[in-house]
């Protein structure tokens, strides 16, 4: 419904156009009058009309400066021009304001009615011009949000340059992250996803994040307005109190929607976008370091030392041999024993069991490395910390790491390092590939199913040595290199090479040298 007021002199022309505009079948409210422009425009200003019927010959101001005036202060208004004579001033006058109707007096009701019709008409185009612009823009706007959030995103998981921030696009997201502030990162975690989550802000100081690598993932930046972060650090406990009740909101929103078992990472405070890598790599600190069998449903992130992680599973080697002996079965037996290994203890973190397993992967790869003869780099693949970045459930890992093994295992089966016919020379091959660790009689025989006492013989017979005297001299081999080469501590080399005991590594050196390790290396210097 559109609003209008008359503005004339006289005050039974303003009742006579009151009565032939009652009568007009679109739908009008009558929202005041005024006798001159002065007030007419005090009316304006109080009232807001729609469409304005003015004279032009008026006290105090006159319908041309109400004209020139409305056309300045007020170029939407749809103004009907009611004169009683046909003047040339005041039909330019009107045709410099843009009026939609001009009458003379004495009009008719059917020539008001037109008039009306037209100011109508014209304010239904504006309108619609309106909201069509008004609707563009929105469009425009969330293209730039998702756009900006997937940006935002990137540069939260580490795939955008650290140093430098994304240029945002979309106005309210620049509003939420430039206006002084806290914030505090979530980062969701179930076996399904907050799914009925889009990204976007899910009210005014809380923005949903899809993550870019994981549909199991979603983060949530929380936005604590107003605030310093040396405030912010002031209120912690106030600010993780709000973050943990939005925490809970999260993990009931997932499983109210069927969605499972949902975990939530809180990260601590951080006073700008800059930080929100690091915001997030504590979330999933924090998610990593809850125990395996940790029931609570979230984890608050807090600025402490990590404790040391325990290895609990000490058949690392056993799997590496029969990985690059191509024997499936045997590798995914013994996967089955590392998580079981784990899951007797849910004391431990999730992430000793990542370690564990970066650990296995990192030998894995070494021996790829061999087998393809191409350099290797001391860190596991990108590929494995992406999985570990988004794996928090020891059956998730546990599938992964099965999967890659078994294709790994695959490439060495036709190709195998343990692949002659002579078992000692696979035998032989196995020390030489290991002479750094524990090399008992018993475990070697055990990875190639013999018993001990039959492989001593048959080492024996096949190569004049048995089994210790062939590892040792292997070993102090290359501890002459090493002495020769390197300034390492003598200690040391005898621990690299598999002595647990360094007297017993001093003895032995100068009973197969005939110097000490300090003679042997001083000589060759």
């Amino acid at each position: 419904m559109y609003k209008y007021i008359i503005v004339d002199d006289e005050p039974s022309i303003r009742r006579g156009m009151r009565k032939k505009i009652d009568s007009f079948p679109g739908e009008l409210s009558f929202c005041g009058e005024a006798d001159n422009g002065e007030d007419a425009l005090a009316l304006i200003r109080s009232a807001d009309p729609d469409i304005i019927l003015t004279d032009m010959r008026m006290p105090v101001m006159d319908g041309k400066l109400l004209l020139r005036t409305l056309q300045q202060d007020y170029p939407d208004k749809k103004i009907i021009i009611i004169s009683g004579y046909s003047d040339f001033e005041y039909m330019r006058e009107a045709i410099s304001a843009k009026v939609v109707g001009y009458l003379l007096k004495p009009f008719s009701r059917e020539e008001i009615h037109e008039a009306l019709r037209k100011a109508v008409a014209a304010l239904d185009k504006d309108n619609a011009s309106r909201r069509e612009a008004e609707t563009s823009n929105a469009e425009k706007e969330q293209i730039s949000l998702q756009a900006d959030l997937q940006a935002l995103a990137h540069l939260m998981v580490g795939l955008h340059p650290k140093d430098k921030l994304p240029e945002f696009r979309s106005g309210r997201l620049r509003d939420f992250l430039d206006a002084p502030a806290s914030f505090i990162v979530l980062t969701i975690y179930g076996k399904q996803g907050p799914e009925t989550a889009v990204p976007g802000f899910a009210g005014e100081n809380e923005l949903y994040i899809a993550h870019p690598q994981s549909e199991q993932m979603g983060m949530v930046l929380l936005r604590f307005a107003g605030q310093s972060q040396a405030q912010a650090m002031a209120d912690d406990a106030d600010m993780t109190a709000a973050a943990i009740g939005a925490a809970q909101a999260w993990i009931a929103r997932c499983e109210s929607s069927g969605q499972g078992r949902a975990v939530v990472g809180i990260s601590g405070i951080h006073g700008s976008a800059a930080e929100l890598r690091r915001a997030y790599e504590e979330t999933l600190a924090v998610l990593d370091a809850r125990p395996i069998g940790e029931g609570k449903r979230f984890a608050v992130y807090r600025q402490e030392a990590p404790a040391p992680l325990p290895a609990v599973w000490d058949r690392a080697d056993d799997l590496l041999f029969y990985v690059e002996s191509g024997n499936a079965a045997r590798v995914e037996e013994l996967i089955a024993d590392l998580f079981d290994s784990y899951a007797r203890r849910p004391d431990l973190p999730l992430a000793a069991l990542k370690e564990q397993c970066r650990q296995i992967v990192q030998e894995v790869k070494h021996a790829l490395a061999g087998y393809f003869q191409t350099p290797v780099r001391n860190s596991p693949s990108s590929s494995f910390e992406a999985v570990m970045s988004v794996s928090f459930e020891p059956e998730e890992i546990r599938q992964y790491m099965s999967g890659l093994l078994s294709d790994i295992t695959g490439l060495f089966k036709e190709n195998s390092p343990y692949s002659s016919d002579s078992l000692i020379d696979n035998v032989k091959t196995y020390i030489q590939k290991n002479y750094g660790k524990d090399l008992t009689l018993d475990r070697v025989a055990s990875l190639f199913y013999l018993n001990p006492s039959y492989l001593s013989y048959l080492f024996k017979e096949k190569t004049g040595e048995n089994f210790t005297d062939y590892t040792n001299r292997l070993r102090i081999e290359h501890a002459k290199r090493l002495l020769a080469e390197t300034d390492e501590k003598v200690y040391k080399i005898a621990k690299t090479l598999g002595f647990d005991n360094d007297k017993y590594f001093f003895r032995l050196f100068k009973k197969l040298t005939g110097f000490t390790p300090e003679q042997y290396r001083s000589n060759r210097s």
